[in-house]
């Protein structure tokens, strides 16, 4: 149920080459811009990116080419999330939900595993563990092969990236992307700030009054979790459900994985954000970061989500700020 990789290009360009391996070629970024007008007379300008391609080095993509940019996912607080049952996640896709608001499960394969089961990493919920995650991750962004994705990343027609040397088979041993695996789930989720102030206590009922806990949900109970057991049996606060939900044409991108549609995008946990641009100042939101503030994410909320949006569309400049002023508290 995953894209298929280009014969020529895999799934992933590569910008950059090893040593006698030719860069695959460059992406480009062009985005076309529309302005949202607020109650209160505030205007928003959405900006929606458009891919090109130059300097390819192994000749021309496919006709029937499907293409989305994505942005790289915080790590912290993986290891709980990965903490939460299957059993939860089910129970959270079968609850009732107000308004046009459904989840599912995306069931995907597992390389680890060898079988169908649950998604709840990546922006589709694509990926079933953090290991594989990880792993994944090694392969197609950097080249690196492990175990469980043994021939890195090189496309099926590069025959100078298949035979350039490379540092052991795998490069990335078993215990190695073990350690990797658990430096990521010990990772702790920053903590929410100033929760007492007046504001961010009303923004926090706004948050609920739009909705917007449905999807993003503030508590979940994390099961016995072997791994690491420090993470089991907690109530955390990660503002997701790990479902997929359906986001509206908007956010489309025109390439479906495993049982998630084009639309459909998980609900990516809004523990920390508040601290993004103290980290990246530059830093953007949604998949693909077109959205340059957590405002212009929310403007970008379509299908499940549009009564959502159109709440806080139709809130008052004051209102707005309060709600968020408590997102950004997370």
């Amino acid at each position: 149920g995953a894209p298929l990789p280009i014969p020529c290009y895999g799934d992933q360009l590569q910008e950059f080459g090893a040593p006698g391996v030719n860069a695959e070629g460059r992406a480009h970024l062009h985005y076309e811009e529309t302005d949202v007008l607020l109650n209160g007379g505030e205007i928003v300008s959405l900006r929606k990116p458009r891919i090109s391609f130059s300097n390819l080095a192994y000749g021309p993509m496919l006709d029937n080419l499907q293409n989305s940019a994505r942005i790289a996912p915080a790590i912290y607080g993986m290891g709980l999330l990965a903490a939460i049952p299957d059993s939860t996640l089910l129970a959270l896709a079968a609850q009732p939900k107000p308004g046009k608001i459904k989840g599912k499960v995306n069931w995907v394969w597992s390389a680890e595993q060898q079988k169908t089961v649950i998604g709840r990493f990546g922006w589709k919920a694509n990926v079933a563990t953090l290991r594989e995650q990880t792993a994944s991750a090694l392969a197609g962004d950097m080249g690196l092969s492990s175990h469980l994705f043994p021939h890195g990343n090189c496309a099926e027609e590069q025959i100078a990236c298949q035979q350039a040397p490379v540092s052991g088979m795998p490069e990335i041993s078993a215990a190695q992307l073990e350690q990797m695996e658990f430096y990521q789930l010990a990772l702790a989720a920053p903590a929410p700030r100033q929760q007492q102030q007046a504001s961010i206590q009303r923004g926090a009922l706004l948050f609920r009054q739009a909705q917007c806990a449905a999807c993003h949900q503030p508590e979940i109970k994390t099961a016995a979790f072997p791994r690491l057991t420090v993470l089991g049996e907690q109530l955390i606060a990660p503002y997701t459900d790990l479902l997929l939900h359906d986001m509206g044409p908007a956010l489309a991108d025109q390439r479906p994985d495993s049982a998630a549609s084009d639309s459909e995008w998980r609900t990516p946990p809004l523990w920390g954000i508040g601290l993004a641009k103290q980290v990246e100042p530059h830093v953007g939101f949604l998949h693909d970061g077109r959205a340059r503030t957590i405002l212009e994410a929310i403007l970008w909320h379509g299908g499940e989500a549009e009564e959502s949006r159109n709440m806080v569309q139709q809130m008052s400049p004051q209102e707005r700020q309060q709600l968020l002023n408590f997102i950004e508290s997370l």
